[in-house]
Protein backbone atom coordinates (compact mmCIF):
# COMPACT_ATOMS: atom_id res chain seq x y z
CA UNK A 1 0.00 0.00 0.00
CA UNK A 2 1.56 3.24 -0.75
CA UNK A 3 2.13 5.46 2.29
CA UNK A 4 1.50 9.01 2.82
CA UNK A 5 3.35 11.54 0.38
CA UNK A 6 5.35 8.71 -1.57
CA UNK A 7 4.30 6.13 -3.96
CA UNK A 8 5.41 2.13 -3.55
CA UNK A 9 6.71 0.93 -6.79
CA UNK A 10 6.90 -2.99 -5.59
CA UNK A 11 4.17 -4.43 -6.71
CA UNK A 12 2.00 -5.12 -10.25
CA UNK A 13 2.91 -6.28 -13.74
CA UNK A 14 4.21 -4.82 -16.91
CA UNK A 15 1.67 -1.74 -17.95
CA UNK A 16 0.22 -1.56 -13.78
CA UNK A 17 -0.65 1.45 -12.01
CA UNK A 18 0.33 2.21 -8.54
CA UNK A 19 -2.15 4.97 -6.82
CA UNK A 20 -1.48 7.01 -4.26
CA UNK A 21 -4.06 8.75 -2.67
CA UNK A 22 -2.50 11.22 -0.87
CA UNK A 23 -0.50 12.78 -3.98
CA UNK A 24 -1.76 11.96 -7.09
CA UNK A 25 1.16 9.72 -7.90
CA UNK A 26 0.77 6.78 -10.51
CA UNK A 27 3.26 4.54 -12.13
CA UNK A 28 3.61 2.06 -14.83
CA UNK A 29 6.93 0.14 -15.73
CA UNK A 30 8.61 0.92 -19.23
CA UNK A 31 11.34 -1.04 -19.05
CA UNK A 32 13.16 -4.23 -17.40
CA UNK A 33 15.90 -5.99 -17.37
CA UNK A 34 16.44 -8.37 -14.37
CA UNK A 35 16.68 -6.71 -11.30
CA UNK A 36 17.09 -3.67 -12.82
CA UNK A 37 13.31 -1.30 -13.88
CA UNK A 38 12.72 1.64 -15.33
CA UNK A 39 9.21 2.94 -14.13
CA UNK A 40 7.45 5.96 -16.03
CA UNK A 41 5.53 7.81 -12.79
CA UNK A 42 3.21 10.73 -13.56
CA UNK A 43 2.64 13.10 -10.41
CA UNK A 44 -0.12 15.61 -10.12
CA UNK A 45 -1.20 17.66 -7.53
CA UNK A 46 -4.57 18.82 -6.90
CA UNK A 47 -4.91 21.97 -9.34
CA UNK A 48 -1.87 21.70 -10.78
CA UNK A 49 -0.76 20.34 -14.47
CA UNK A 50 0.02 16.25 -14.16
CA UNK A 51 4.30 15.80 -14.67
CA UNK A 52 6.12 12.71 -15.93
CA UNK A 53 9.34 11.80 -14.78
CA UNK A 54 11.27 8.50 -14.97
CA UNK A 55 12.16 6.56 -11.85
CA UNK A 56 14.84 3.81 -11.98
CA UNK A 57 14.63 0.51 -9.58
CA UNK A 58 18.19 -0.94 -8.55
CA UNK A 59 19.20 -3.31 -6.10
CA UNK A 60 21.37 -1.32 -3.73
CA UNK A 61 25.04 -1.85 -3.12
CA UNK A 62 27.93 -1.94 -0.21
CA UNK A 63 31.60 -0.88 -0.90
CA UNK A 64 34.66 -1.25 1.31
CA UNK A 65 37.40 0.67 2.32
CA UNK A 66 39.96 -1.95 2.48
CA UNK A 67 42.70 -1.46 4.76
CA UNK A 68 46.29 -3.98 5.57
CA UNK A 69 48.05 -3.79 8.83
CA UNK A 70 50.35 -1.63 7.03
CA UNK A 71 47.95 1.05 5.68
CA UNK A 72 48.05 0.41 2.09
CA UNK A 73 44.17 0.66 0.76
CA UNK A 74 42.65 -2.23 -1.58
CA UNK A 75 41.77 -0.78 -4.84
CA UNK A 76 40.27 -2.75 -7.94
CA UNK A 77 41.32 -1.31 -11.37
CA UNK A 78 38.20 -1.95 -13.44
CA UNK A 79 36.87 -1.71 -17.24
CA UNK A 80 33.55 -0.54 -17.53
CA UNK A 81 32.98 -1.44 -21.13
CA UNK A 82 29.27 -0.11 -21.93
CA UNK A 83 30.23 3.75 -20.86
CA UNK A 84 33.62 2.91 -21.96
CA UNK A 85 35.62 3.89 -18.49
CA UNK A 86 38.81 2.65 -16.65
CA UNK A 87 38.81 3.65 -13.05
CA UNK A 88 40.58 2.90 -10.41
CA UNK A 89 37.84 2.18 -7.42
CA UNK A 90 36.97 0.56 -4.30
CA UNK A 91 35.57 -2.75 -4.46
CA UNK A 92 31.74 -3.35 -3.99
CA UNK A 93 28.78 -4.58 -5.73
CA UNK A 94 24.91 -4.90 -5.65
CA UNK A 95 23.26 -6.53 -2.73
CA UNK A 96 21.56 -9.75 -3.49
CA UNK A 97 18.01 -10.50 -2.14
CA UNK A 98 17.97 -11.31 1.48
CA UNK A 99 21.39 -10.84 2.24
CA UNK A 100 22.79 -7.36 4.51
CA UNK A 101 24.52 -4.71 3.51
CA UNK A 102 27.31 -6.32 5.90
CA UNK A 103 27.39 -9.53 4.13
CA UNK A 104 27.60 -8.20 0.58
CA UNK A 105 30.53 -6.11 1.44
CA UNK A 106 32.07 -8.98 2.89
CA UNK A 107 31.56 -11.20 -0.07
CA UNK A 108 31.73 -8.33 -2.82
CA UNK A 109 35.62 -7.81 -1.04
CA UNK A 110 36.86 -11.52 -1.28
CA UNK A 111 35.36 -11.51 -4.76
CA UNK A 112 37.28 -8.62 -6.29
CA UNK A 113 40.04 -8.38 -4.52
CA UNK A 114 41.17 -11.77 -2.98
CA UNK A 115 41.01 -10.27 0.44
CA UNK A 116 38.38 -11.48 3.54
CA UNK A 117 38.45 -8.53 6.11
CA UNK A 118 37.74 -9.78 9.62
CA UNK A 119 36.65 -7.02 11.09
CA UNK A 120 33.84 -4.76 8.82
CA UNK A 121 32.98 -0.92 10.51
CA UNK A 122 30.28 0.51 9.10
CA UNK A 123 30.79 4.11 8.09
CA UNK A 124 27.50 4.87 6.56
CA UNK A 125 24.72 5.09 3.76
CA UNK A 126 23.95 7.68 0.44
CA UNK A 127 21.22 8.00 -2.04
CA UNK A 128 23.39 8.37 -5.33
CA UNK A 129 20.59 9.57 -7.38
CA UNK A 130 17.81 10.52 -4.64
CA UNK A 131 15.73 12.31 -7.85
CA UNK A 132 14.70 9.52 -9.69
CA UNK A 133 16.48 6.45 -7.88
CA UNK A 134 15.04 4.53 -4.97
CA UNK A 135 18.68 2.67 -4.43
CA UNK A 136 21.21 3.14 -1.79
CA UNK A 137 24.78 3.19 -1.21
CA UNK A 138 26.02 1.25 2.03
CA UNK A 139 29.44 1.56 2.93
CA UNK A 140 32.31 0.30 5.25
CA UNK A 141 35.96 0.55 6.71
CA UNK A 142 37.53 -2.82 6.27
CA UNK A 143 40.29 -4.32 8.18
CA UNK A 144 42.34 -6.98 9.56
CA UNK A 145 42.35 -8.53 5.92
CA UNK A 146 43.66 -11.96 5.76
CA UNK A 147 43.59 -14.04 2.20
CA UNK A 148 40.72 -15.45 0.50
CA UNK A 149 40.03 -16.29 -2.79
CA UNK A 150 39.20 -14.28 -5.77
CA UNK A 151 36.29 -14.70 -7.87
CA UNK A 152 35.36 -11.88 -9.71
CA UNK A 153 31.60 -12.45 -11.54
CA UNK A 154 31.60 -13.47 -15.36
CA UNK A 155 31.97 -10.43 -17.87
CA UNK A 156 34.03 -8.17 -15.06
CA UNK A 157 37.52 -7.32 -16.20
CA UNK A 158 38.88 -5.67 -12.78
CA UNK A 159 42.69 -6.08 -10.43
CA UNK A 160 43.49 -5.47 -7.40
CA UNK A 161 45.72 -2.74 -6.89
CA UNK A 162 47.61 -1.46 -3.22
CA UNK A 163 48.05 1.91 -2.60
CA UNK A 164 49.35 3.37 0.56
CA UNK A 165 46.81 5.47 2.45
CA UNK A 166 48.49 9.13 1.77
CA UNK A 167 49.14 8.42 -1.99
CA UNK A 168 45.23 7.35 -2.25
CA UNK A 169 44.29 10.70 -0.53
CA UNK A 170 46.21 12.60 -2.58
CA UNK A 171 44.45 10.82 -5.80
CA UNK A 172 41.44 11.87 -3.85
CA UNK A 173 41.91 15.63 -3.33
CA UNK A 174 43.21 16.02 -6.42
CA UNK A 175 39.64 14.76 -8.34
CA UNK A 176 42.10 11.36 -9.60
CA UNK A 177 39.51 9.22 -8.06
CA UNK A 178 36.39 10.33 -10.14
CA UNK A 179 34.21 7.77 -9.07
CA UNK A 180 31.57 8.24 -7.60
CA UNK A 181 30.75 5.67 -4.74
CA UNK A 182 34.80 5.41 -3.98
CA UNK A 183 34.51 9.50 -3.46
CA UNK A 184 31.65 9.14 -0.84
CA UNK A 185 33.59 6.09 0.68
CA UNK A 186 37.07 7.39 1.17
CA UNK A 187 35.38 10.74 1.96
CA UNK A 188 33.20 9.27 4.80
CA UNK A 189 36.39 6.79 6.13
CA UNK A 190 38.37 10.05 6.50
CA UNK A 191 37.47 11.75 9.70
CA UNK A 192 38.04 7.94 11.35
CA UNK A 193 41.10 7.35 9.40
CA UNK A 194 42.35 11.23 10.72
CA UNK A 195 41.03 10.83 14.52
CA UNK A 196 43.76 7.56 14.66
CA UNK A 197 46.49 9.85 13.16
CA UNK A 198 46.71 8.12 9.86
CA UNK A 199 46.65 11.20 8.35
CA UNK A 200 48.47 14.33 8.31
Amino acid sequence: MAARGRVELSGGGRGSTVPSRATGISSRRAYRLGRFEVREVRWQRPGERPLHFPLVRSPSFACVVPLTDDRRVVLVENRHPVPGLHLLELPGGRIEPGESPRAAARRELEEETGWRARKLERLGRYHPTPHWGTYEGHFFLGEALVPGVLHPDPGESMHPRLMALPEVYRRLHRGRLPGGSTMVGLFLAEPVLRKRGWLS
